[in-house]
């Protein structure tokens, strides 16, 4: 669903960055394509732009249709980006106006109907997007021709649960892999107002509470992520009796803080300098200027929805796009 967002490019306002817009957007983008994998990662697809929806089929048959804005396609040859506003398909007005509202904003990138192809171009210009829209779940789909078509998705279902200790962890780490963040006290800032977490600064970091802990951000003297560490709340005790000898909740004084398991994504982080690239349920921190950037538009250790299968899945999409009017 679309979600409370900064306002990027109004009247008053200049031009926004890419860069800025893409540190706004980079991890809870990260955390909406991590859900987007849970709920619907082995799903076929099919998108009707006259109706402006794109529906997930499960395995079993089950269907979940969302809401679609069409922002772009990217093309191996000629190897560009074209914007969905430039609408040489004469798409519905309906379907482009996520591409519109963010060329409105005068980012310099949006403005040019086609631009040179990079490797994380089109994430960069879907992150843009999310930051200008508030929707912030994306998908990037083959469409033929070695041409992705870039969607932004809206539903009910792709609601993100309420925040925990382990699912951040693993979004601050791993979000530092999907894209280049450059301002890592800004991108985390901006995460935590987007998911409505209450933050407090202490001595080169930021502490995020959580329903069921919380989390400390510790930043180096360039302002970069450098460790991360996860406190969990003791849960209250059950109503029945522990058989005896069980170690549970009721071991700890009520509100007593516990360590977090590192197995369940949320282990105390290395210095970022130092840190090798994670696995994809642990807590290191990269190093932003040695981490390898996985695939542009697929979460960290993830793959994006339908690409594990997509031999299989190729019969079912269908090449609607010409590149050309």
């Amino acid at each position: 669903m679309t979600e409370p967002q900064t306002a990027h490019g109004t009247a008053e306002q200049t031009a926004p960055a890419l860069q800025e817009l893409v540190d706004d957007a980079a991890f809870l983008s990260h955390e909406h394509q991590l859900h987007l994998v849970d709920r619907h990662g082995d799903d076929a697809w099919g998108a009707e732009m006259a109706t402006g929806t794109f529906t997930f089929t499960a395995p079993d048959g089950g269907t979940t249709t969302c809401r679609l804005q069409f922002l772009g396609t990217a093309a191996s040859s000629p190897g560009s980006w074209m914007w969905a506003w430039n609408n040489v398909n004469d798409f519905p007005d309906d379907v482009l106006r996520a591409a519109e509202k963010t060329r409105e904003t005068g980012l310099r990138e949006a403005t040019e109907a086609e631009l040179p192809l990079t490797d994380d171009l089109p994430y960069r210009l879907a992150l843009a997007a999310k930051a200008v829209t508030g929707t912030w779940t994306h998908y990037s789909a083959p469409v033929g021709g070695g041409t992705r078509a870039w969607f932004l998705l809206d539903a009910d279902d792709l609601a993100l649960p309420a925040p925990s200790v382990p699912r951040v962890v693993r979004v601050l780490s791993e979000g530092l892999l999907s894209v280049t963040v450059v301002d890592h006290r800004r991108a985390v800032a901006s995460y935590a107002v987007a998911r409505g977490l209450r933050t407090a600064q202490g001595d080169g970091a930021v502490e995020l509470a959580l329903p069921d802990g919380s989390v400390t951000v510790r930043f180096d003297e360039r302002g970069r992520i450098a460790g991360i560490a996860a406190t969990g709340r003791a849960v209250s005790a059950p109503a029945h009796d522990p058989e005896p000898g069980a170690a549970g909740p009721d071991a700890h004084a009520p509100g007593a803080d516990t360590a977090v398991d590192p197995d369940v994504d949320s282990a105390d982080v290395p210095d970022a300098d130092t840190a090798d690239v994670p696995d994809a349920d642990t807590a290191d921190v990269p190093d932003p200027d040695a981490a390898e950037v996985p695939e542009p538009g697929e979460p960290a250790s993830t793959e994006e929805p339908g690409s594990a299968a997509e031999p299989a899945q190729e019969p079912r999409r269908r090449s609607w796009f010409r590149r050309r009017g």
